[in-house]
């Protein structure tokens, strides 16, 4: 017996279209075990600031709360310790100050209050060349300029150490959790490549 063309072809349809249904099924199966990929978008404004060192100003600002890791700064990293800025090239010391250097770092403030810094050298604090100034809770960026001795005494009252859980080699003023971050960086006018790096991802600053 002979099959006609159009129910032969009618077959071959619903064969065509249940395999596809099938795999349909089977991709949407495997995406939908995924959850969707996590982005966290930057924008960023930065502004040059005059005096000696002369420094750049990054304000950071992410569409979802992320977590800071890393500051590179051209060749040096702060997961290698304190970043130190000669005048020229970027470098990394196991010091919070240094003679004939500009050092920058965080501190963390368990309390809102007076954050105070001495030195024998220019101190910076949270983008003031001050050697006192009140802050909130949160982690808060200072600078050390040209200093063979320092001292940083947080709200709380006692001393911190380049060892202690209270100060960070990344150099950034943010509270916990955040979506924006302030970076201050010495450049000496000229240009450098830092990028700041996340969980999940990177942002370049300059």
């Amino acid at each position: 017996m002979r099959r006609s063309r159009g129910i032969g072809g009618f077959v071959a349809t619903l064969v065509l279209v249940t395999i596809t249904l099938s795999l349909s099924y089977v991709v949407y199966e495997g995406v939908s075990r995924f959850s969707a990929p996590k982005e966290v978008v930057f924008s960023n404004q930065a502004l040059t600031l005059a005096g000696t060192p002369e420094i750049l100003e990054v304000e950071v600002n992410s569409s979802s709360p992320t977590v800071p890791q890393v500051l590179q700064a051209d060749d040096a990293s702060s997961s290698a310790g304190i970043l130190d800025f000669n005048g020229t090239t970027y470098g990394t010391t196991d010091q919070l100050c240094l003679a004939g250097s500009t050092t920058f770092f965080s501190v963390y403030a368990s309390t809102a209050g007076l954050l105070q810094a001495t030195a024998s050298g220019r101190v910076w604090i949270d983008g003031y060349w001050t050697s006192s100034l009140r802050v909130t809770t949160g982690w808060h960026e200072l600078m050390f300029s040209d200093a063979s001795r320092c001292t940083v005494i947080p709200p709380d009252g006692s001393p911190v150490s380049v060892t202690g859980r209270d100060v960070s080699s990344l150099p950034l003023i943010w509270s916990v959790p955040s979506e924006a971050f302030t970076a201050f960086v010495p450049t000496e006018g000229a240009r450098h490549s830092l990028v700041l790096v996340f969980d999940g991802g990177y942002d370049r600053l300059a």
